[in-house]
């Protein structure tokens, strides 16, 4: 019955965004639909929501993702982005290189929500060579997520490798072939057909030059809270004032223009960088988490699966992708499944056994309706979900079998 109470959550969730309202309304619905199917007191189910609402993590999340609409807006009215594209189109050529490199950079930031800081490059390429806001948010949700397989500072990659008593680099090393397949793969599936929107690239210090300076307000809130542990919101906030000042036009000298450009696009583009609705968004998603997490429907479903007599290898492919479909949150799926099923991994099999249970719930993470940078992303672009999952599920599903293969080949 537990399951069925999940499944009938997400099917509010999903009605909701088919209907085309607001996602968090449907979050919330969805949590309150948990709420009244599974096996839970509506006590249990009031502290869930009061735990979300008080949680500091709730809160900066939704500073982070009003700071990063505010950041986009700023630069895109700016002209810094257009500069950005354009310096990097001749310095690159190929605006497909463009669309993986930009999410690739900052998709090693592991934020939530941190796609919104590459979905405006991404629009300005994609525009570039006609590919449909589907095809759009595809690119920038793989190329953002591809890199948690391989890079050890990953929160995920470092919370699996505690669990599992080995070496953050250890698990990285494991999955390298499967990432190598993927990166083919998103290739095939997702840029193949597309033209590269511009001439052969050529080094220039001056386009150089231009693009440090675009990107500048980015790099500084990266370096900031990655290199300096700055409170991120702050980082992000002194992005925005950094954007607000950058390519100040007019004449004469530097700082009075500074100051004047700051002035004016404090009043003109600040306002509208703000998106009031996310804020409902990032509730909704928070109340459902700490709903799911209460009922402790996910944890018992996989100890039922367990003590049915499901091949090791079915569950270790099947569960984990299950749990971060369900969860939308990549370190929860980890912090579940990987001490459900070590016990069962002996040492012949122990490290195939692992990089599958990682894979499998990274891939179920980045398909999950629940997942934050996906939805935020198909806000962002107003593209249907059902075409952009014609994109991503080919390469995720290749992806998916060739950690298995490589698990098989390696022993399980």
């Amino acid at each position: 019955m537990g399951i069925v109470a999940v499944l009938i959550s997400i099917l509010v969730i999903v009605v909701f965004i088919r209907k085309g309202l607001n996602i968090g309304l449907g979050m919330l619905a969805g949590a309150a639909a948990l709420a009244l199917t599974a096996p839970m007191s509506l006590a249990c189910a009031g502290e869930a929501v009061l735990t979300a609402l008080k949680d500091p993590t709730t809160w900066d999340l939704v500073l982070i993702i009003l700071l990063i609409g505010v950041l986009g807006h700023v630069l895109q009215e700016s002209g810094a982005l257009a500069l950005m594209v354009d310096s990097l189109l001749r310095l690159i050529g190929d605006a497909r290189w463009l669309m993986v490199v930009i999410p690739g950079l900052i998709g090693l930031l592991t934020v939530p929500g941190g796609a919104m800081m590459s979905a405006p490059v991404v629009a300005q390429m994609g525009d570039r060579v006609q590919i449909s806001p589907e095809q759009k948010t595809g690119i920038n949700l793989t190329y953002r997520h591809l890199w948690y397989m391989i890079f050890p500072m990953v929160s995920s990659i470092v919370l699996a490798s505690s669990l599992a008593g080995v070496r953050p680099l250890q698990l990285v090393v494991l999955n390298l072939p499967v990432a190598a397949v993927a990166v083919l793969a998103s290739w095939f599936f997702l840029l193949r057909k597309v033209t590269s929107g511009g001439e052969k690239g050529h080094w220039c210090l001056a386009d150089f030059g231009w693009f440090c300076l675009s990107i500048l307000p980015i790099a500084t809130a990266l370096i900031l809270f990655t290199g300096f542990g700055l409170y991120f919101p702050l980082s992000l906030a002194i992005a925005v004032v950094m954007a607000l000042m950058l390519l100040p036009g007019g004449d004469g000298k530097l700082l009075p223009r500074l100051f004047s450009t700051f002035i004016q696009r404090v009043r003109t583009m600040l306002w509208p960088g703000l998106k009031p609705a996310m804020i409902l968004v990032v509730l909704g998603i928070m109340v459902y988490k700490e709903m799911l997490n209460a009922s402790s429907l996910v944890t018992s479903f996989a100890l039922g699966l367990m003590e049915a007599g499901i091949p090791l290898w079915l569950l270790l492919l099947v569960l984990p992708f299950c749990v971060g479909l369900v969860s939308g949150v990549h370190t929860a799926t980890v912090g579940i499944v990987i001490p459900i099923f070590m016990p069962l991994l002996t040492e012949d099999v122990f490290f195939a056994g692992l990089s599958l249970i990682y894979i499998s719930s990274l891939l179920g993470y980045v398909v999950s309706p629940l997942h934050l940078c996906l939805i935020l992303t198909r806000e962002f672009f107003q593209a249907k979900f059902g075409g952009v999952y014609k994109y991503i599920m080919p390469v995720v599903g290749v992806t998916l079998a060739t950690a298995l293969g490589v698990s098989l080949l390696r022993g399980l």
